[in-house]
């Protein structure tokens, strides 16, 4: 085993590197008002803080070592449970009541200190403390892990591993108090590597931030903010280099949608287009791409897949999408959908080629009459009325 630190040093830098980590949390939540649960990680701190310089003093006053004993006990503990709690809501963005029962662990934790009177043997309430330490930071790195699924960021899976290893830390530190023949590592040693492990999660909760915002910066860069959909740039970032054939690109546009501005007003149009750019987002496959192209147009990438007929499936979708009724004010708005198609018969990589071609498709099915699909062919343009499945089978064979 290794010569043990300093308990003084060591109590000093756990002091000083909470308090540093508390006001490091307060700075980043004054700069981030959108992260709930910073304010709670800096009170765990604070909290952990106190609890060392309690028993700082009760290692200068000897007389009362036992009271400032139980309160640093207390004191950190709790420290912990907060921290836990502010770990998952910055980790999941939600409040919950539920979040709170972890301070049923302090409090069993010390009411069994006072109890066993355990507060009487250094040995024996040091274990206890580390005891309650690893088990909450366990929590904390399960809760880090498990919202991964809900928000990938990579830095999750590094503060996880920090909590982890700081819980370790801690059980081996309880090894050192009961069994020092067999430890491989000194109690002091082994809670001042909890101490960098500590100062790594405070550095890692704030990437967890950071992360997030930009995270945040390039979805709202991608996104339309009206409809909720992909974005123009967005749509040609996620087309592929490469059209396979197949591939198929449809231009769709609501029809006299300034009609509907002109008569139900600016807020029923906006309602209509989001409704629209939603219903046709559903019905796509997983591998599809939509985007809202500009004002009440809209542009759909299908895959090939070999056994949907593209312009079948657009028509399809066309179809169900225009036979919607949107209501406004209880009045009832009619929003039909004009779409061109191109599709690919050659592989190649310009799909702004492809998405012209689906351009002209869309124009010529309004000068046809819109309410319909119109499937680009490179010796001419077919006009598809709508509904019309064999229509279209014959336009795109």
């Amino acid at each position: 085993m290794t010569e043990p630190l300093d308990t003084q040093t060591v109590l000093l830098l756990h002091q000083m590197s909470f308090f540093v980590g508390a006001l490091c949390f307060l700075y980043v939540r004054s700069r981030s008002s959108g992260n709930i649960g910073l304010g709670l990680l800096s009170i765990g701190f604070f909290l952990s803080a106190l609890a060392s310089t309690f028993v700082i003093f009760g290692r200068k006053t000897p007389e009362q070592i036992y009271l400032w004993s139980v309160v640093a006990f207390m004191a950190g503990a709790i420290g912990y449970a907060v921290f836990v709690v502010g770990v998952c809501r910055v980790s999941s963005q939600r409040k919950s009541n539920r979040q709170w029962l972890v301070m049923l662990v302090p409090i069993i934790g010390t009411g069994f200190l006072v109890g066993a009177a355990w507060y009487m043997v250094a040995e024996l309430r040091a274990s206890l403390y580390n005891a309650l330490a690893a088990m909450l930071l366990l929590i904390a790195a399960f809760c880090v892990y498990r919202d991964r699924m809900l928000e990938k960021l990579p830095v999750r899976v590094v503060l996880s591993l920090a909590l982890a290893t700081s819980a370790m830390l801690r059980i081996m530190a309880i090894v050192g108090y009961q069994f020092p023949t067999v430890a491989i590592i000194a109690p002091t040693n082994a809670f001042f590597l909890s101490i960098v492990c500590h100062f790594a999660i405070a550095v890692f909760v704030m990437a967890l931030v950071k992360e997030r915002a930009e995270a945040d910066l390039l979805r709202l860069a991608n996104i339309d903010a009206l409809t909720g959909i992909s974005n123009r740039r967005s749509f040609f970032e996620r087309l592929p280099e490469t059209l396979r054939v197949g591939d198929a690109i449809v231009m769709a546009d609501i029809d006299h949608f300034k009609k509907i501005n002109d008569t139900h007003g600016h807020l029923a149009g906006d309602e209509v287009l989001a409704r629209v750019a939603q219903e046709l987002s559903a019905m796509l496959r997983p591998n599809d791409v939509i985007a809202r192209f500009g004002g009440e147009e809209f542009v759909i990438f299908l895959r090939a897949s070999g056994k949907d007929n593209p312009a079948i499936l657009a028509e399809k979708i066309r179809t169900c999408v225009s036979a919607i009724i949107h209501t406004a004010e209880d009045k009832e708005i009619s929003a039909t959908l004009s779409m061109g198609i191109a599709v690919c018969e050659e592989k190649v990589s310009f799909a702004k080629l492809l998405l012209k071609k689906a351009d002209i498709a869309l124009y010529a099915a309004k000068g046809a009459g819109r309410n319909r699909l119109t499937v680009f062919r490179l010796q001419d343009l077919e006009p598809v009325e709508a509904g019309s499945a064999d229509a279209i089978r014959t336009a795109i064979s």
